[in-house]
């Protein structure tokens, strides 16, 4: 009995905590913004475009199409608009990554654009295989998602602020420009989202 005693603690001090990973598709998975620029007729390989679109800025806040426009554009396109987002080269590299640290969650907003939310669902069974369709949560308010043992994933400065706020741990994933042009390596930063998480996991 004093033996099994030992054991349970053994095992007990073993069990490490597990962790539910929230991936924000839009800037992280999927490259939303090439796609709208292009359909709004916007070069993001301009100079000045490209730097506005670095800092963050979103396309209405450049001054060149209104947010209105914008959306509006992307809500004729309907669900196809969202079926057909390109995905980023690290993509799949870093949900296998995470699938080995914990459950894997696709967490994206649905924004003002009621044709997205079939739109999405299609493109992760496109993507990740029918498996993984049940795992995509359409929710603008991320943070209600938030507690101790979850991460969110996320290019949003103000959604990781809020997920952190709301009792939840959060990394900011680097703008995809950044990426793009080298200035971070896709690798490292896979590496330190790692690090991170197991992290919290011990």
């Amino acid at each position: 009995m004093k033996q099994k005693g030992i054991d349970m603690i053994k095992i007990a001090k073993q069990k490490k905590t597990k962790i539910t990973i929230f991936l924000d598709i839009d800037g992280v998975l999927g490259n939303w913004t090439d796609d709208a620029c292009d359909l709004c007729d916007i070069d993001c390989k301009d100079p000045d475009i490209r730097k506005g679109l670095k800092e963050g800025k979103y396309l209405d806040k450049l001054g060149i199409i209104s947010e209105e426009d914008m959306w509006k554009k992307v809500t004729d396109e309907g669900q196809d608009f969202w079926i057909r987002l390109k995905l980023f080269s690290w993509a799949k590299k870093l949900v296998d990554k995470m699938k080995e640290l914990g459950d894997v969650l696709f967490l994206t907003s649905p924004g003002c654009c009621i044709p997205a939310s079939s739109g999405k669902a299609q493109w992760v069974q496109d993507h990740f295989g029918k498996d993984m369709l049940p795992n995509l949560i359409l929710c603008k308010k991320k943070e209600y998602c938030a507690s101790k043992n979850t991460i969110l994933v996320d290019d949003t400065l103000k959604k990781v602020e809020q997920f952190r706020e709301a009792g939840g741990h959060a990394f900011l994933w680097p703008n995809q420009y950044s990426l793009e042009d080298g200035e971070e390596n896709e690798n490292e930063v896979i590496e330190k989202l790692i690090a991170e998480i197991k992290a919290y996991k011990s």
